[in-house]
């Protein structure tokens, strides 16, 4: 299915450097990205692709500005940066931007050779509402420590669509890096390999974290979700030698059994997938709820390299969690439910912060 149709700029929502939310006439708004297209103007025709809010998708359901213009039959690339490296490779969509990696960048002498992590903690989640959580709990257990979030290409590609990075952009200690056919990060990459080099090496970041734009894809299959780029990650990190700590995505909310408790988004890459040790944090909680976690954690043993766990008391995790989500100053909700309706995946964010922020300090 694919689907566009003509409409007529009515308003616009919102606008900064790199993107517009535009309100038509249809009941979605409309993105424009301006590394795409031009800005558009109250007034100006525009045409859009509205196969998304055909399908009543959620995250990704608005429609997206392909043209402005009445006769605006091809999309002009006005991304002026200097590097050669397209993204959206051989799509009417592909731009050029500069890589830390390419001949042009100032950065490219320091590819050259191989690097290590040297047993550098690096954070993995499955979802992109754990970056304001982690960020906020930095400021907490961390308060000078700086964030850098490493971005693959699993979910949404333009990082400009994420309010989540509008919000923290202008934080002086949060850079993003996104990879692969992902773009608009602070800094642009070709590789996890080469952005863990980076981020480690150059930016010196105190905690890193490999995740994805907004809008992950899950099929209720086995092995069919975005959340089996973990291992991939995971993976990658334990060969440039750094420790693997991953977020898991853990919920007492959500009405899918595959994803109460530690979600099989987590269970099953670590169980088919993961090649080398890692370490699962996770809050320590009581009753039926941990009865739950320990009958899952109990099919790690069939994983090819069982994770270490680590507990964090309920009650500290719940202390810091809470202390962090006043700090923000916004409200964040993961999968529609926010902290009163779902605690748990917030606290599973801030032990997995809190064990990586340690595990740095021996």
């Amino acid at each position: 299915m694919f689907a566009e149709v003509r409409d007529q700029i009515k308003a616009i929502v919102f606008e900064d450097k790199h993107i517009q939310i535009l309100q038509t006439s249809r009941t979605q708004q409309a993105v424009l990205y301006k590394a795409l297209t031009k800005k558009g103007r109250i007034g100006d025709t525009v045409l859009l692709n509205t196969t998304a809010s055909e399908l009543n998708l959620g995250t990704g359901g608005y429609d997206f500005v392909k043209s402005v213009g009445e006769n605006a039959h091809v999309t002009p690339c006005l991304n002026r940066d200097d590097g050669h490296i397209l993204k959206l490779r051989y799509t009417p969509m592909q731009h050029q931007v500069l890589s830390v990696e390419s001949q042009e960048s100032p950065y490219h002498s320091m590819f050259q050779t191989a690097f290590s992590l040297e047993k550098k903690p690096v954070l993995v989640g499955e979802l992109h509402s754990m970056i304001p959580i982690l960020y906020a709990g930095s400021k907490v257990l961390d308060k000078g420590a700086t964030v850098c979030i490493i971005i693959d290409d699993q979910a949404a590609l333009p990082l400009t669509l994420s309010e989540h990075i509008r919000a923290l952009e202008g934080e002086e200690t949060f850079v993003t890096i996104t990879v692969g056919q992902a773009f608009g990060g602070t800094y642009e990459a070709i590789t996890i390999q080469t952005a863990l080099q980076f981020a480690h090496e150059h930016l010196k970041a105190d905690i890193i974290m490999i995740t994805v734009g907004p809008g992950v894809v899950g099929t209720g299959s086995y092995y069919g979700f975005t959340g089996m780029s973990l291992a991939n990650w995971s993976n990658n990190v334990a060969a440039l030698g750094g420790v693997p700590v991953w977020i898991p995505r853990l919920s007492f909310a959500d009405k899918r059994k595959r994803h109460r408790g530690i979600s099989h988004h987590t269970l099953t890459p670590l169980i088919e997938a993961v090649l080398t040790k890692v370490i699962l944090p996770l809050p320590l909680l009581n009753g039926d709820r941990l009865e739950m976690i320990e009958n899952q954690l109990s099919k790690l043993q069939k994983a090819k390299v069982s994770p270490e766990i680590k507990w964090i008391e309920e009650q500290e995790v719940q202390q810091k969690t809470e202390q962090a989500l006043r700090m923000l100053g916004k409200d964040i909700k993961t999968m529609g439910r926010g902290y009163q309706e779902d605690p748990a995946f917030f606290w599973a964010v801030v032990a997995a912060l809190w064990t990586s922020l340690n595990l740095g300090r021996e």
